[in-house]
């Protein structure tokens, strides 16, 4: 199957005129999962871009800047290829409340994107949970901004001690993670929850970083749980990604 869509990534990058290039796909260390990233070029988008890779273009954003039509595109394109590598039909994948895709009955997944760089984490199970985040590695104010607005005082500490990934990684990748894991957990806690919700505690090892939930969410997410949140950092980007399984959700 990873071949079959290794060529479909190839003709997608083709299809596009060159708006996609460098898209990747990769097997993210969980069963019938697939992980598709690439970049895009803004200046090369135009609205016929739609029709020529075969997706749907909401009316909603029929008024939007082109800039959101194309971060639009981006992602939906990369949720088909991973739809297609999982073996499944490039459904429609609508906007939901919140702004959530809504994926096909037989799937879950989450989409993300940043400055150019777009990813799809899915996943051949409706029953999980999944979320995906891709962030630029900050620095200056806005390595300033993330310390101070999504890490609290113990985790700045841990940040600044630990010897295993340079401040701005660790920082920027802190802020993928909660990211990811607000995306994971929204469909259950069904409400929007802060960063101050989840917590570092330890050095991230073997490309994994642990969250610890400071606070009870919903009556399936209580203070205390934790998840093992995956990462990879390249390019100037961090990438974390997680799928939370059912038994997870109501220990």
């Amino acid at each position: 199957m990873t071949a079959f869509a290794d060529l479909e990534l190839i003709a997608l990058s083709a299809r596009s005129r060159g708006f996609f290039t460098d898209v990747e796909l990769h097997v993210p260390g969980l069963p019938n999962a697939f992980l598709v990233r690439g970049r895009f070029d803004l200046e090369s988008y135009t609205d016929d871009l739609f029709n020529l890779l075969a997706l749907h273009c909401p009316a909603s954003l029929s008024a939007a800047v082109a800039v959101r039509r194309a971060e639009f595109l981006a992602g939906r394109a990369m949720a088909h290829a991973a739809l297609r590598a999982l073996g499944q039909a490039a459904a429609e994948i609508p906007i939901g409340l919140g702004g959530a895709p809504l994926w096909p009955s037989s799937s879950a997944g989450s989409i993300s994107h940043t400055r150019g760089h777009c990813a799809c984490f899915a996943i051949a199970n409706a029953n999980w949970r999944a979320g995906v985040d891709v962030e630029a590695l900050a620095s200056g104010h806005a390595l300033d901004a993330i310390l101070n607005m999504t890490t609290n005082e113990d985790e700045r500490a841990l940040i600044a001690r630990q010897v295993v990934l340079s401040p701005d990684r660790l920082a920027s990748l802190v802020f993928s993670a909660k990211e990811t894991l607000f995306k994971a957990l929204y469909p259950v806690a069904r409400r929007f929850f802060g960063f101050d919700c989840a917590e570092l505690r330890r050095t991230p090892r073997n490309g994994q970083l642990r969250l610890h939930l400071t606070q009870t969410i919903c009556p399936e997410l209580l203070e205390g749980q934790h998840y093992d949140i995956r990462f990879s950092i390249a390019a100037g980007h961090v990438l974390t990604w997680l799928a939370v399984t059912p038994q997870h959700m109501s220990m």
